[in-house]
């Protein structure tokens, strides 16, 4: 079963002050890449979500029940 909830804001500063490692979890920046290079939260990783089918299976983990977290800009 894939849990797709949404974390609280408090939930994701907390796994981003242990790090993607000791958190486990994947941050996944999904705006464009040049917002991404603007600045990202720390240790997020860029997957612009018009690049999501050609570089997803290169950035989301194989462990299909590992903890991703997306976040963007909001509505565009």
């Amino acid at each position: 079963r894939i849990d797709i909830s949404p974390l609280s804001g408090a939930r994701v500063q907390e796994l981003v002050a242990k790090g993607p490692e000791a958190g486990k979890f994947t941050l996944i920046d999904s705006r464009p890449g040049p917002m991404y290079a603007e600045g990202h939260i720390p240790g997020a990783v860029s997957l612009p979500f018009a690049a999501f089918k050609e570089k997803a299976a290169a950035v989301l983990p194989a462990d299909k029940a590992s903890l991703v977290i997306f976040y963007c800009a909001g509505e565009t």
